[in-house]
């Protein structure tokens, strides 16, 4: 007998830097609609709360002058980043699939011309409400989304949400080896059942840790592995 699970490709982006390197990345999951892809994924995985419900959104200014158009945007992210210290559970983040920390004086926060309006710029960056227990999942949304619509915006800039509400999980690594030793009590389990003369085979352990959104404010992580079961050889 052989069983093949068939591995799963991660929709959504992560950084490249290996965990040794100590630093808990913060990947964005998209708000996309919750997976219905269980039959594809392998059959150890582990369920958990994302860190925080992330609003994208853009600021966005059309001011004659690009020094002004600057200026302006940036002042609105820092009266952003000034109401969020005052409010408990939001944080403004921004990057390319994985987080980081708005600083105002950091040259990578480029603002970026809009190929169709002329004289306009932008910025993307994603406001973040940590999931807790103490709130049903409905009031956080509610929360971020009151939040972001009450702050005031400086001169000309104005906002446009990006997609729908999704989350974001800080260290997704940091569970490989609980699905590992999920991995290995299955096949300890398997092996009892099928008997000894039977070889297990299991592979695509040294993979990374993926994952899939699969309820509102959950998130399925596995490693995407295989298993080989023959008996009788």
């Amino acid at each position: 007998m052989i069983q093949q699970l068939r591995t799963l490709g991660a929709l959504l982006l992560v950084s490249a830097s290996p965990l040794a390197a100590e630093v808990l990345e913060e990947i964005v999951v998209t708000a996309s609609s919750v997976s219905d892809g269980y039959y594809d994924m392998p059959a150890i995985t582990l369920k958990r709360k994302a860190d925080f419900l992330v609003q994208e959104i853009r600021f966005v200014n059309d001011s004659r002058s690009p020094d002004l158009r600057k200026q302006e945007i940036m002042g609105s992210i820092g009266a952003f980043l000034k109401a969020a210290s005052r409010s408990k559970g939001i944080e403004l983040s921004y990057g390319e699939g994985f987080l980081l920390p708005i600083d105002l004086s950091d040259d990578s926060l480029q603002l970026i011309n809009d190929r169709n309006r002329v004289d306009t710029n932008y910025v993307d960056v994603y406001v973040k409400s940590s999931v807790t227990g103490a709130r049903s999942v409905k009031a956080q949304i509610s929360l971020l989304r009151g939040f972001i619509a009450e702050q005031k915006l400086v001169g000309r800039t104005e906002i446009e949400p990006r997609g729908d509400v999704g989350l974001s999980i800080v260290g997704p690594e940091q569970y490989r080896y609980e699905i590992l030793r999920q991995i290995t009590e299955e096949n300890r389990r398997i092996r009892e059942i099928v008997g000894a003369d039977c070889a297990i085979t299991v592979g695509g352990l040294e993979g990374r840790v993926s994952w899939e959104r699969t309820s509102i404010d959950e998130l399925t992580l596995y490693i995407p592995y295989g298993t080989e079961i023959k008996c009788g050889e």
